[in-house]
């Protein structure tokens, strides 16, 4: 289905899996949230299919026909099965769909938080004019959803738009994938905590490294925002740094896709006065000796927090191509 035709979608619930919540939404025909539910993720395979089949229950009022769909932080192939979860490492290989399916009668729908959280910009965000477009999420790692000629597209085995793991320095940081040198190892919070511990270790960030001694635990990317919001100027020296690497993957992504758009959402989007310029600059430097390339805006995402929920609901509607369970 072409996702730029605004239909009014049939009610359905979403629920996005995350490392340490689950959010449950019940959305209505015209894709207003009518109720949600929040849980701690619990750390076993079985534990969150139970908490995923009795939070659908308690929102479709026990109307199993319902339609569900599911986002995790991941690459989900086509079967519904998830691998390499940042934020779910205990489940990796998590056959998530077959889980399920025994408990449901309606259709299931499963797919990557990402490409859940752009259906939800398509449908009232900052993809929602948009034909070709691409949406970059940042967070522990780096996600991505691609829409091209107005449909989510993924690839012939469920995966693309994962662009986290493109190499852009050979031989550079170890990647949670095992390579070094991924995007992902820079550009994302992951990233951010990687080139703040060089600078630590290399005494290029005092305040910080006085803030939190030996306790490397305590360096969070809210942490190194709050010390950058405050002024010090080494830390502001590190989102630069930061904000250049991003950038460095946008560009690749740009060359190789030809987007009307970069939405970037996630984490470090949450922070747009902070980062969002900075990444813009560098974006616009870095593509600047590129005459015949049309100016590529670089932009936030707008659905909020319950994006991966929300698009989750969508998805089982607006696009019949998804990975269909059953």
């Amino acid at each position: 289905m072409n996702l730029s035709k605004r239909v009014a979608v049939a009610q359905s619930v979403g629920i996005d899996i995350g490392g340490t919540k689950t959010l449950a939404l019940a959305v209505s025909s015209d894709g207003t949230i009518r109720s949600r539910r929040q849980h701690a993720t619990p750390k076993g395979e079985v534990e969150i299919a139970k908490l995923v089949v009795e939070l659908y229950r308690e929102l479709a009022n026990s109307d199993l026909t319902m339609p569900l769909g599911i986002g995790v932080a991941g690459l989900v192939d086509r079967s519904g099965r998830l691998f390499n979860a940042p934020n779910l490492v205990a489940v990796d290989g998590f056959k998530i769909a077959d889980l399920l399916k025994p408990h449901l009668t309606g259709r299931l729908y499963v797919d990557n938080d990402a490409n859940c959280a752009a259906y939800a910009e398509v449908h009232q965000g900052a993809l929602r004019s948009v034909s070709n477009g691409l949406l970059i999420t940042l967070g522990t790692g780096i996600g991505g959803a691609l829409l091209i000629d107005s449909r989510i597209r993924r690839g012939a085995f469920g995966m693309a738009g994962e662009p986290g793991h493109m190499i852009i320095q050979p031989g550079g940081l170890l990647c949670a994938c095992g390579n070094r040198g991924c995007w992902e190892a820079y550009g994302s919070g992951a990233g951010l905590r990687n080139l703040a511990l060089e600078r630590i270790k290399s005494g290029r960030l005092e305040v910080i490294a006085d803030l939190i001694g030996t306790n490397y635990a305590a360096l969070t990317g809210e942490l190194i925002a709050g010390e950058a919001n405050a002024g010090d100027a080494q830390t502001l020296e590190l989102v630069e740094e930061y904000a250049s690497w991003v950038a460095r993957g946008l560009v690749n992504c740009s060359v190789l896709l030809d987007p009307e758009v970069i939405v970037i959402g996630g984490g470090i989007a949450s922070d747009w006065a902070l980062f969002g310029s900075r990444i813009q600059k560098w974006f616009q430097q870095l593509t600047q000796n590129a005459p015949l390339r049309q100016t590529i805006p670089v932009e936030p995402a707008v659905a909020g927090d319950a994006a991966g929920a929300l698009g989750a609901a969508l998805m089982c509607h607006l696009d019949t191509s998804g990975i269909q369970t059953s």
